[in-house]
């Protein structure tokens, strides 16, 4: 039997002696108590036996973002786009990024480079 973790962080099921990443693949023997528990409350789902073994690839940062933006503050990072140009990395940053605060002042500083290219 295959199982895969749907959890968002590491997953550890101690009496089968694993520890899954987010999305990793295993194949185990049996199913212990808990990973009976795991499948039963949603964290691990079965999956079909030709599903590749492992974890999946790693995500890359969009590559015209930083590569530590998503830990800035809102603050930091309202101020990290008060200082960009580039429309390439404001319009990467705006796919990705989910504060309101955040958004609107990536939707004014587009607007304003925007502008200033037209000119």
């Amino acid at each position: 039997m295959k199982i895969k973790s749907k959890r968002p962080g590491p997953l550890v099921i101690a009496d089968a002696k694993l520890t899954l990443a987010p999305g990793e693949v295993v194949e185990i023997d049996r199913v212990t108590p808990q990973t009976q528990t795991a499948l039963e409350r949603g964290f691990v789902e079965e999956v079909t036996e030709d599903t590749p073994v492992g974890a999946p690839e790693p995500t890359q940062p969009t590559p015209d973002q930083p590569a530590d933006y998503q830990r800035l503050s809102a603050a930091e990072a309202i101020e990290y786009i008060d200082d960009e140009d580039d429309t390439r990395k404001l319009e990467a940053i705006l796919a990705t990024e989910k504060r309101k605060t955040v958004l609107d002042a990536l939707g004014r500083k587009l607007q304003e480079v925007k502008a200033g290219g037209a000119e």
